[in-house]
């Protein structure tokens, strides 16, 4: 699956069931209803990205300074 933006947003929260389920979950989404809860993947472009220093996999994240 291509890479999604989410992945490394500062504003994602990672959401995984009891049965191992896993969902990322936008938390803009609390106070704008423009952004779905749970974004369809893979997310490749959205103007509320915040990229994190280091993305969950482990890989230095190019946009930080």
């Amino acid at each position: 699956m291509p890479k999604s933006l989410c992945e490394n947003c500062r504003q994602m929260r990672e959401v995984t069931t009891p049965k191992g389920s896993r969902f990322l979950l936008c938390q803009l989404s609390i106070t704008n209803p423009e952004y779905p809860k749970y974004p369809r993947q893979p997310v490749t472009d959205c103007d509320g990205y915040l990229p994190i220093e280091k993305p969950l996999d482990g890989r230095p994240d190019s946009n930080a300074s």
